[in-house]
C-alpha cells in the first residue's frame, strides 16, 4: 500500500473490509473509507452486480477521483485510493491500484484455532529473592527523611 502512495496524485489508500464497515488498514492523509463502504453495498445490492461479479468503481468529484478494487480471491476486501484530480493520471492510478488488488495477499481468518489466552494481559512478574540486610537499611534512610517541611528532605546513603 506504501507503493500506491509513490504513484503521483495518491493522497491516501485503504484496505477495507466493506461488509463490516471496518477500515483495517490505512496510509497516507487521514482521511475516512465511510464513502468506499456506502458505494461498494449500494453497488453490490443493485442490478449491475446480479449477474456478474465487481471489479473496480471510480468515483469522481470536483477535487478527487475515489478508486476502489476489489481483492483478488475475496468478496469483502477492498483498496480504496484517493487521487487528487488535478495533481494525478487517473488511468495510471487505476492500473497500479488494479495490479496491487489483483497481488495482495488476502488475510487468512483464524477462526478454526482458539483464542490466545491472556493477550492483552500483563503477565505477573515472577518474585525475586530480596537480601534483608539491604531491605533494611533502605527502610531506616527512609524513616530518617523528614517530613514536616516539604523540599528539605535530605538523602541518606549508607
Amino acid at each position: 500500500m506504501r507503493d500506491m502512495l509513490q504513484t503521483p496524485g495518491v493522497r491516501s489508500v485503504h484496505l477495507v473490509d466493506w461488509r463490516s464497515g471496518h477500515t483495517l488498514a490505512r496510509t497516507g492523509d487521514d482521511d475516512r473509507a465511510e464513502d468506499a463502504i456506502a458505494i461498494l453495498r449500494a453497488v453490490h445490492t443493485g442490478p449491475l452486480c446480479a449477474t456478474q461479479e465487481m471489479e473496480d468503481v471510480v468515483v469522481s468529484d470536483a477535487d478527487h477521483h475515489v478508486l476502489l478494487a476489489v481483492l483478488a480471491g475475496s468478496d469483502d476486501l477492498c483498496l480504496r485510493a484517493r487521487v487528487a484530480r488535478h495533481e494525478g493520471n487517473l488511468g495510471f492510478a487505476l492500473r497500479r491500484l488494479r495490479l496491487l488488488a489483483r497481488t495482495a495477499q488476502v488475510p487468512v481468518p483464524h477462526r478454526d484455532r482458539p483464542p490466545a489466552r491472556g493477550r492483552g494481559v500483563p503477565r505477573p512478574r515472577i518474585a525475586t529473592p530480596v537480601d534483608r540486610s539491604v531491605l533494611e537499611r533502605v527502610l531506616t534512610a527512609l524513616r530518617t527523611l523528614s517530613t514536616d517541611h516539604p523540599g528539605t528532605a535530605r538523602a541518606v546513603i549508607t
